[in-house]
């Protein structure tokens, strides 16, 4: 049976399913008036300040998965063309050469490939445990690279949900301290501005927690497609190259 991670480019199409669940949840608050509802009640206008980066965080993501989806099917390719024999691994100026096939510098599995190459390692021996360490480290920062800061996005919808939630609190109790008696007509006024900042405090944060988690989602999927790919490079380096 056929794994879903087994197909091409499995990474962008996880990403466009939970992507587009999140866009048919915008849609159908919008048709129940419910973005209305947050943007009317939302007096700080931090809920248009969330929408934003979440915005950004998911084009960032978008982009992000679709090459990781292209470099993770290279990887295979190349691995299912090497099959269970070895092939040389040698180095130019601006690509590496990998048997008979060619592999552009510019990508994660070209740049590592490139290094070995450089250092003239075949098989991990002790005396290079330190070295090959480093060479995973490396190898690990180029496949998540940017994905630090799709995690502080996520941090910061939610201080900036949890900002909503003091301003909220500091607009309702404001009303009530600004109040010189208490009859009806007043308290009438105050209740209806204790409510409005009220609605504030709630709903940038639910604002703030439903983007951090949607967003959350995404970043884990990705670093999940990123793992994918420094298995299967580190599975190919260590059983089927030879240098020098």
């Amino acid at each position: 049976m056929t794994r879903f991670q087994d197909h091409e480019h499995w990474l962008y199409l996880a990403w466009l399913v939970v992507s587009g669940v999140s866009v048919f949840g915008l849609v159908v608050c919008w048709n129940e008036g419910l973005i209305d509802l947050l943007y009317a009640s939302d007096r700080s206008r931090i809920c248009l300040v969330i929408g934003l980066l979440y915005l950004i965080g998911c084009a960032h993501c978008g982009r992000r998965a679709r090459y990781l989806a292209r470099e993770i099917d290279h990887v295979r390719a190349l691995d299912r063309a090497i099959g269970a024999a070895t092939a040389h691994l040698s180095c130019a100026e601006d690509r590496v050469t990998l048997g008979a096939h060619v592999i552009e510098r510019d990508s994660v599995v070209g740049e590592h490939l490139a290094v070995l190459a450089r250092r003239g390692q075949g098989q991990p021996n002790q005396a290079q445990d330190s070295e090959q360490s480093t060479l995973v480290q490396t190898l690990i920062a180029h496949a998540k690279g940017g994905h630090d800061v799709g995690w502080f996005l996520i941090d910061v919808l939610l201080k900036l949900g949890l900002l909503g939630t003091i301003v909220g609190f500091i607009l309702m109790l404001g009303s009530v301290a600004d109040t010189a008696s208490l009859d009806v007509n007043t308290m009438q006024k105050v209740l209806k501005q204790m409510s409005n900042g009220m609605g504030t405090a709630l709903y940038t944060t639910l604002a703030g927690l439903v983007g951090s988690m949607s967003l959350g989602l995404q970043y884990l999927l990705l670093d999940k497609g990123a793992d994918t790919l420094i298995e299967q490079i580190l599975r190919l380096t260590d059983a089927k190259l030879t240098t020098g």
